[in-house]
């Protein structure tokens, strides 16, 4: 096949590949004024390994010189089993005045179809160089090469944050995550959140 073909292939699978996060909508509070001292960050997510990325990986978006975000994966382990008495009790025992949950909400699989090229001038800029029978390869392989299907998954997580003094909501954001791989999908996400936490006003 020919060494052009392969390389427009893998730059196409290469972005495909890339995750990339993308702020669906964000709502706030406009009436919150009083930014949140500590925080208790809890990923709704049932592997462990997972939660935990989640989890530490906002807490250390999070802690700065003015809050303190403290992850839940280890006094409460078993995601299926969070006792709110447990919660409410650590809640004023440690000070926390705010909650921030990352849930799943949504997961779907986008199949893409990816068409073979049909003409590029770098590809055709020599093409009457070498001869009939490199001018026939280069048209034939242009027009005749194969397309491909790719599939992409999609997940959308609602991130939103409770006042615990009122229960109410302070600001939420819907992200959605395009990405295969779920250890790459979770950094895109932290990196997308990240400046949409930092915009909230609250921290």
């Amino acid at each position: 096949m020919n060494r052009l073909w392969w390389l427009l292939c893998c730059t196409s699978l290469v972005l495909v590949a890339c995750a990339t996060t993308d702020v669906e909508s964000v709502w706030k509070d406009e009436t919150r004024i009083e930014k949140l001292d500590k925080v208790f960050v809890l990923a709704v997510v049932k592997n462990p390994t997972y939660r935990d990325s989640i989890e530490y990986g906002i807490v250390n978006i999070l802690n700065g010189e003015t809050l303190r975000a403290v992850p839940t994966l280890d006094s409460f382990p078993n995601i299926d089993q969070i006792d709110k008495d447990k919660a409410s009790r650590m809640s004023k025992e440690y000070g926390i005045d705010g909650v921030l949950l990352a849930r799943l909400v949504d997961r779907k699989v986008e199949t893409v179809y990816v068409g073979g090229p049909s003409y590029y001038d770098g590809f055709y800029g020599n093409r009457y160089r070498g001869g009939w029978y490199n001018y026939y390869g280069a048209g034939y392989n242009a027009f005749n090469a194969p397309g491909y299907v790719t599939e992409n998954y999609i997940s959308t997580v609602e991130t939103v944050i409770y006042d615990i003094a009122t229960d109410k909501v302070l600001w939420s954001a819907i992200t959605e995550t395009r990405e295969n791989v779920p250890s790459k999908a979770i950094a895109s996400y932290l990196e997308t959140i990240s400046k949409s936490l930092q915009e909230s006003g609250l921290f």
